[in-house]
């Protein structure tokens, strides 16, 4: 891409030195920058891109966007804007040409069920025929090989590469988790969503929002943001159970299809059925009933299959094909879980970390317990803490709980249970520094016939911890391992693998 190019695409800037004659590359990162780089300094939530410009120097960049003047060598450009965050977009469009455009875009917000409802989508859209791209929480997907990513949204520059290897790879449709940070940072300025979902809204990352209202508010640009030529066919998908639909409807002039659980949504259930293997039901649609056979498990895990097989029906499969191609799918990974059945233990993990989700696990485990439920809960350092006591008290709905961090990071560890145990409703609990011991403690003292739930982590593979160094850990394995060494004995005669 020729800089005078991307330079002339801006009203309003202020240039210096000397451009390179072409760029590659752009990036954030210091670290990735190079001679046939753009480097863009962003002020972030924790850190300020200026300051690692001399790096970007240093490495061989010669494009530098930053919102201050930088004394630069001579045979570098520094290229000074109102908003870097906007000419990263800007530029990344025009560097990577616009991967977007030749793949449906899918956009999924809302505090919870983001993950789940992106992974079903884009599970769907291979049973379906589809080259399929998801990122999010769980990582970077194309098809079915699966890549590491940082955040859950990755800043502008991150988000098109992804885009654009997406697109070199020949995917369809492109779905991905949209979080409240990413939309107030300004991460996914210039993606052209084609789908956008909204999943729910309940208390979370106030920390970073102050209030629900700009908790709400922010959630709202990715339908606002969809545009207004309402020649270019859209659509809004909405929670009819939740009041902030309402509200999202008004920020479009895009069509809205809402989901639901009763007959006032264009999409609602009926004569649901449920085990610990999944949840079966009749599907209210404008197009008739059919009946869905899934191996999902929950009330809310049908809100998130409604959200997934209206995504497809939307781009134009039948509702026959797709039923058929749900009940094929296998659950999420780290998603209300229920590890090796084989075991005389149920052990399910979730990534549940806020009062709302937590709760609803809860209300979907406890019909299948036959013995206790033992329920560990983790509280996240560095976040919200006015959740934590709601929590506690949730997870003392279960016959025993176990309090432990999650991700501390550079927050006390004893803080973060000591919170926990604030809102403990009986005494039958324990809390842990160490969340492996706590897992651990959970294995001990179960019995044949007891659930035991492991919240907030899922398959995550690390805790962050100190200086945020991220420190291996896997809820599932630990559990497993325990249960494995204990119910191997003769005594529970565990004849699994």
């Amino acid at each position: 891409m020729n800089s005078r190019t991307l330079i002339s695409q801006l009203k309003i800037k202020t240039a210096y030195g000397n451009f390179p004659e072409n760029v590659t590359d752009i990036t954030t990162d210091s670290r990735e920058a190079g001679p046939a780089s753009v480097f863009v300094a962003l002020r972030g939530h924790q850190v300020d891109g200026y300051s690692f410009i001399p790096q970007a120097v240093e490495a061989g960049c010669r494009f530098i966007v930053t919102d201050r003047y930088i004394e630069l060598p001579e045979d570098a450009g520094l290229l000074i804007v109102k908003d870097p965050s906007k000419v990263a977009s800007l530029f990344s469009g025009y560097i990577y040409d616009f991967p977007h455009d030749s793949q449906t875009m899918i956009g999924v917000t809302g505090t919870n069920g983001k993950t789940t409802v992106a992974t079903m989508i884009h599970n769907l859209s291979r049973s379906l025929g589809k080259n399929s791209a998801y990122l999010g929480t769980n990582g970077f997907m194309i098809n079915e090989d699966r890549y590491d990513s940082i955040n859950t949204t990755p800043e502008t520059t991150k988000l098109h590469k992804r885009l654009k290897e997406a697109n070199d790879a020949e995917t369809e449709v492109f779905t991905m988790e949209v979080s409240s940070h990413a939309l107030k940072l300004g991460r996914t300025f210039g993606i052209d969503y084609d789908i956008t979902i909204f999943t729910n809204l309940t208390q979370d990352h106030l920390d970073f929002h102050n209030t629900m209202d700009e908790y709400g508010y922010v959630k709202g640009l990715l339908f606002s943001q969809m545009g207004q030529d309402v020649r270019d066919r859209k659509y809004i998908v909405l929670n009819n159970d939740d009041g902030w639909s309402q509200r999202y409807s008004g920020m479009t002039p895009h069509e809205v299809i809402t989901y639901g659980f009763d007959a006032t949504a264009d999409f609602w259930p009926s004569d649901i059925e449920g085990t610990l293997e999944g949840f079966n039901f009749t599907l209210n649609t404008p197009d008739g009933p059919f009946r869905i056979n899934s191996p999902f498990i929950g009330y809310f895990n049908i809100q998130n299959l409604m959200c997934a097989i209206i995504s497809e029906w939307l781009q134009g499969y039948s509702l026959e094909r797709i039923a058929a191609a749900v009940s094929a799918m296998e659950p999420v990974e780290g998603r209300l879980e229920v590890l090796d059945p084989h075991l005389p233990v149920d052990i399910i993990i979730d990534f549940a970390h806020t009062p709302d989700a937590l709760e609803k696990i809860i209300d979907t485990v406890e019909p299948f317990v036959t013995g206790r439920m033992i329920f560990l809960v983790g509280m996240t350092g560095e976040r919200d803490m006015t959740k934590a006591a709601e929590m506690g008290r949730i997870s003392t709905r279960a016959d025993y709980a176990i309090f432990t961090p999650d991700n501390p990071a550079n927050d006390d560890p004893r803080m973060l249970v000591e919170a926990l145990e604030q809102g403990a409703s009986h005494e039958n609990h324990r809390s842990f520094i160490d969340r492996a011991e706590g897992i651990q403690h959970a294995v001990d003292i179960s019995r044949p016939g007891d659930t035991i739930v492991l919240a907030c982590k899922g398959r995550e593979p690390y805790q962050i911890m100190a200086d945020y160094v991220k420190v291996p850990h896997r809820d599932d394995l630990l559990a497993l391992d325990a249960a494995y060494r204990k119910y191997r004995s003769e005594e529970y005669d565990y004849d699994g693998d």
